[in-house]
């Protein structure tokens, strides 16, 4: 059979971004190998937004989400005194697109100008603005109307929204909030007497202040990489999609891939590519290259890989967004939750659903943002928080009975920079993953000051009808000592791994930023969000898009060179 033109090896974000548009040539036929299963997107648990909550609740695996992760864990981390932080990926055709919170968020000015400023012409935002552009179809100005419903300040929603900076036109729809819950409302008013502005729009002019998020949805539905990018163009002839299949190593004929090895239960077979793309993400990507023998010499050796380059920036860099918790017990039925008092709503929100696509079920209730600067010196943010209208959360829910919100807390940029490597030659074993925290430049200072933040707009005004009492960490935990011990012992990811296959041109980089090559090997590409040099200051999926367009024009613009040079 003749080589394909393109083997992408991963369909998350990235992956169905490059599928759907390098076959927009019909002369280019390309392969889509995923590890999961396909056709997900119309799948209940995926598309309903309330069910992220459920993917990583043992007590709710019946309900079918296991099938759609991928368990990764740390190291024991010596800044957590030992404790390991465990780590979902998402699996299947649409990736961590099906059980992402679906937040869309693409960072500040300054992480994309960052890229740009170390190294990588052509990746700052004013670059990138086209591409971000170009991905979306965002609601408040393709359907004005749909934000009608939101009361924000004392103007509709949809008439404080720069045009300049976002698309109507492109495969991925970013709405606001079907329904939003009154707690929402009541956190805006408090932040805003605790001293921040409103923002209508992180992702404009500005991220400064506090708003409601918008998300990766279309008539309340969760909206995948795969219902997006992939289903409109699955029926194209050139374009073969192979689900359920395991890639084990990219094969080289000296330092020239020629495609991928891969085993499909108790089968095993090759795949020949002219061009391979690795499109797995921050953990496997870099494993793949090192089981590939593309990697550390030395670490290569240890493990009997036969080593095709030595490139010793793989697995290195790798970085995430530190997050913390706040937990409140309500004395009112506003925030969402399971009582008999909150019985008769309840079954309004399943109807409500199932006639409108709207109410509880629309809501992943992460429905309250925040942009804010710990350093008075500054007014870059560097947290950002999260304000949920209950108690469930994906990091460590204490329960779906009973009224309460949370705010957490993330540390947009921590300093904290760990590894992935290798534990075996093994391709089923997970590698090593450490990441660092509050190790070498990363510190608890700016989570410390966010939680002081954070509780100061939850002592205003408008939540005093709602709030009972602070249950974790509690309000006795106040010393700089006591948040410290709370941080240690309970911080976490918000599950956004970046940096293991840098772009850039120095000693430890990776990947070539004008064309996303790895270095010093042929045949050879990654694209996802392994490849962001820093991590943004945001939810990661967004920028993951947004360079997977970039990188499909590049991997187009070098064809169209190459056949005219011929």
């Amino acid at each position: 059979m003749e080589p394909f033109d393109y083997v992408i090896v991963g369909a998350g974000p990235a992956g169905c971004v490059l599928a759907n548009r390098l076959t927009e040539d019909p002369a280019v036929r390309v392969a889509l190998v995923e590890a999961g299963p396909d056709r997900n997107a119309r799948k209940a648990i995926v598309r309903i937004p309330l069910a992220m909550v459920t993917f990583m609740a043992p007590a709710l695996a019946f309900l079918g989400g296991p099938k759609f992760m991928s368990w990764f864990e740390t190291e024991p981390e010596p800044g957590l005194q030992g404790r390991s932080i465990a780590l979902p990926r998402g699996k299947g055709t649409g990736g961590s697109s099906n059980v992402n919170g679906q937040i869309f968020m693409r960072g500040q000015r300054e992480d994309f100008d960052g890229w740009r400023d170390g190294g990588c012409p052509g990746w700052g935002f004013d670059d990138l603005l086209p591409y971000f552009r170009k991905l979306e179809r965002f609601e408040l100005l393709a359907e004005p109307r749909s934000g009608n419903h939101i009361r924000f300040g004392k103007r509709p929603l949809s008439e404080q929204i720069d045009a300049a900076f976002h698309g109507t036109d492109g495969p991925l729809n970013i709405a606001p909030l079907r329904s939003v819950n009154p707690m929402a409302h009541a956190y805006l008013e408090a932040a805003q007497l605790a001293g921040h502005e409103l923002n209508p729009d992180f992702n404009g002019a500005s991220q400064n202040g506090v708003g409601l998020y918008t998300f990766t949805q279309k008539n309340g539905q969760r909206v995948t990489a795969e219902g997006a990018y992939l289903d409109p163009v699955r029926h194209r002839s050139n374009l073969t999609i192979i689900p359920d299949t395991q890639v084990t190593k990219v094969r080289f004929e000296g330092q020239t891939a020629t495609g991928v090895a891969w085993k499909r239960g108790g089968e095993t077979g090759t795949i020949a590519a002219r061009e391979t793309i690795l499109a797995t993400g921050a953990f496997v990507s870099p494993q793949l290259l090192m089981l590939s023998g593309v990697g550390k010499a030395r670490e290569l050796a240890r493990h009997g890989i036969p080593l095709v380059r030595d490139l010793p920036g793989v697995g290195e860099n790798l970085q995430d967004h530190l997050d913390v918790t706040l937990e409140y017990r309500a004395k009112s039925t506003a925030p969402y939750g399971i009582s008999w008092r909150a019985l008769p709503r309840n079954v309004l929100h399943v109807l409500d659903w199932i006639i409108r696509k709207r109410g509880l079920f629309s809501s992943t209730t992460g429905e309250g943002g925040g942009f804010i600067s710990t350093d008075p010196k500054s007014d870059r943010p560097d947290i950002q928080l999260f304000f949920c209208t209950g108690r469930a959360n994906t990091q460590a829910a204490s329960g779906f009975t009973g009224h309460g919100f949370l705010m957490h807390i993330c540390q947009l940029r921590p300093g904290s920079i760990g590894r992935v490597a290798l534990k075996s030659a093994d391709p089923d074993e997970r590698p090593s993953i450490l990441y660092n925290f509050f190790r070498g430049e990363s510190t608890m200072d700016t989570l410390r000051a966010g939680i002081r933040l954070a509780r100061k707009i939850m002592a205003q005004k408008p939540f005093a009808p709602h709030l009972d009492a602070e249950v974790d960490p509690g309000p006795e935990v106040e010393s700089d000592g006591a948040l410290d011990a709370f941080i240690r012992q309970s911080v976490g990811t918000l599950f956004h791994p970046v940096g293991t296959c840098a772009m850039g041109q120095g000693p430890e980089a990776v990947v070539d930023p004008q064309t996303l090559r790895v270095h010093g090997v042929n045949g050879l590409r990654v694209v996802d969000a392994s490849i962001m040099p820093t991590i943004v200051s945001a939810n990661t999926v967004a920028a993951t898009y947004c360079l997977a367009e970039k990188g499909a024009d590049l991997i187009k613009q070098e064809r169209t060179a190459r056949q005219r040079a011929a």
